[in-house]
C-alpha cells in the first residue's frame, strides 16, 4: 500500500461480517461526530474507545474497517506516526494512526 501501513488493512468481510448496515451507519456517524467534536486528530484506539462509550457494540476489526472505508470515501484522513521513537504501542488491530 502506498501509505506504508505495517500490515494489511481489514477486508470488507470485517466491515460487513457481523454487523447490520444500520449498526455500521451508527458507528460511522459516531466516529465522525467525535472527530468533529475533538477539533484535532484523534489516535485510532482512543477514537474506538469513544465510539464504544456511546454504547455501540463494534469490534476492533470492524471499527478499523469502518474508518478505512470512510477514508476511501474521502470523509476522513489518516496521519500515521512515522517517528519510531515516538510511536505509541497500541493493541492489535489498531495502528499508531491519527484520524482527522
Amino acid at each position: 500500500m502506498s501509505r506504508g501501513y505495517a500490515r494489511a488493512l481489514p477486508t470488507s468481510e470485517a466491515y460487513h461480517g457481523h454487523m447490520p448496515d444500520d449498526a455500521l451507519n451508527e458507528v460511522e456517524q459516531a466516529a465522525l461526530r467525535h472527530l468533529r467534536a475533538s477539533g484535532e486528530p484523534v489516535r485510532e484506539v482512543f477514537l474506538y474507545e469513544r465510539v464504544r462509550a456511546d454504547g455501540l457494540d463494534v469490534g476492533p476489526d470492524a471499527f478499523v474497517a469502518v474508518m478505512v472505508r470512510l477514508e476511501v470515501e474521502g470523509h476522513v484522513h489518516v496521519a500515521p506516526v512515522h517517528d519510531a521513537e515516538h510511536r505509541p504501542s497500541d493493541p492489535e488491530p489498531f495502528q499508531p494512526r491519527y484520524w482527522r
